[in-house]
């Protein structure tokens, strides 16, 4: 943080950043300076205007080019950090990226002054608004902290607030009421059970939000029955990925080349973190059991925490020391992925993995458990192979399948891609959240708390 700006909002603002402490010194200046800063932002959103035209899947509408609004939506979007390698926090930079900025002024706002993609944002021309919000859900910063960001709604004049996983729904969702947003999104990005305080804050935001945006049917019938949410309030719109950046290479040999592992020998992969909902301990199970009869298969494993908290004494009793590449957090992923023979998703429970689509487009063979979204991405026997969850013997038998038959693995690697192509590129996934925003939007204006027909036109993905 440049700290030569403490003190001076104007500046912050200019910085994109803008810190709790600064800012309440800060919350009665005039209705002139508001005006004249959501004029400048306004202005510097439409400067943003021929930003995608050379992106793949680019979210510009031409039939939706003029904001509904007479001037850009503003965008809230809400978070307890940005973190690098995160599923959530990768899509967050997908809409940062790809939104139209004639029809959308995004901004962030953490709940903590923390992680390694702020400066990734303000490059994006995203303001950021940092808390110093510490603790669990019940700690003494849970009032301050939701008044601070209700604040900074008020004064950014929120159209739309967005929020992602249980600290950004509840604080997010009780600062937009308190700051009375027009519209509230409660953002499900995966199937996991929640307890205590964060059951209660995941049942509060879904009750305050006007809309609880799922990325899978899974997450919906999810959401529906664990946090007994309405079903008529949840919209499904599934991940996009950059099928340009995630592309098909000609050469794997070379490509194992290029991120430093053997080209004559075939490479299993994962992206993971070291939890055991992810099913780190049953990959590597698997894998030492597919050695038995691929004996030079490398196993490379991909992710947050993998390093770090890698089950040292289960790698060296399973035999896997020499031939494992526990690679942590990478920026290649792309790479890496083009040199993998297969890929493994381990997970006892997901929503739509970011990894799996990542995989699908690159045409790499697919190894999945059969949980959240991933039988909605991958038909089992034609564009990859389904696995029961926690159980290792199928996993096994299933990577050493495709080992085995690499001409089929590269028909389902084939498939897989196509699918990708038909179905999930990220300007069709942009597009949809921006019709959402706009058909909630426009609802609110026509005195519509939240209008079934909007959310029935987006249940199956479609563009309303």
């Amino acid at each position: 943080r440049d700290r030569d700006t403490d003190g001076d909002p104007d500046r912050d603002r200019h910085r994109g950043t803008d810190r709790d402490g600064d800012t309440d010194d800060h919350a009665d200046r005039d209705r002139t300076a508001d005006r004249d800063r959501d004029a400048e932002r306004d202005r510097r959103a439409s400067g943003h205007a021929d930003g995608d035209s050379d992106v793949e899947g680019s979210a510009v509408n031409p039939n939706a080019i003029e904001p509904v609004a007479g001037r850009p939506l503003r965008l809230g979007y809400v978070i307890r950090d940005l973190r690098f390698g995160g599923g959530t926090e990768n899509h967050l930079m997908q809409l940062f990226a790809h939104l139209d900025r004639r029809r959308f002024a995004p901004a962030l706002y953490l709940l903590r002054d923390h992680g390694d993609l702020i400066e990734t944002v303000r490059e994006l021309d995203v303001p950021v608004h940092a808390g110093n919000m510490k603790g669990s859900l019940l700690s003494p910063s849970l009032v301050p902290g939701v008044a601070a960001i209700a604040r900074a709604f008020r004064r950014d004049r929120i159209d739309v607030v967005h929020t992602y996983l249980p600290r950004g729904e509840l604080v997010g969702s009780l600062a937009a009421r308190l700051a009375r947003v027009p519209v509230l999104v409660c953002g499900k990005r995966g199937c996991h059970y929640r307890r205590g305080a964060e059951a209660v804050g995941c049942r509060i935001a879904n009750r305050l939000a006007d809309c609880v945006l799922g990325n899978a049917q899974a997450v919906k019938d999810f959401v529906a029955e664990d946090e007994s949410c309405p079903r008529q309030k949840i919209a499904v719109i599934e991940n996009g990925v950059d099928s340009a950046r995630f592309a098909p290479v000609a050469d794997r040999r070379a490509a194992k080349q290029r991120v430093g592992l053997d080209p004559d020998r075939p490479a299993v992969g994962t992206i993971t973190r070291a939890r055991v909902r992810k099913g780190y301990e049953e990959f590597l199970r698997a894998m030492a059991d597919v050695r038995r009869v691929h004996l030079g298969a490398q196993v490379v494993v991909i992710g947050q925490d993998t390093v770090e908290q890698a089950p040292r004494e289960l790698i060296a009793a399973l035999g896997l020391g020499e031939d494992i590449h526990l690679l942590g957090l990478r920026s290649d992923i792309p790479e890496l992925l083009a040199a993998m023979d297969v890929f493994v998703l381990s997970s006892h429970d997901e929503g739509m993995s970011n990894a799996v689509m990542e995989a699908m487009s690159v045409g790499c063979p697919i190894v999945a458990t059969d949980v959240g979204g991933a039988p909605e991405m991958i038909e089992h026997g034609a564009g990859g192979l389904l696995v029961p969850p926690k159980v290792v013997e199928p996993l096994a038998a299933a990577i050493q399948r495709m080992l085995d038959d690499p001409a089929a693995a590269e028909a389902m690697g084939a498939v897989a891609r196509r699918t990708v192509e038909s179905r999930f590129s990220i300007g069709v996934m942009i597009e949809r959240i921006a019709s959402l925003y706009e058909a909630l939007w426009q609802a609110r204006q026509q005195g519509q708390r939240v209008a079934p027909p909007i959310h029935e036109s987006f249940h199956t993905g479609a563009v309303a």
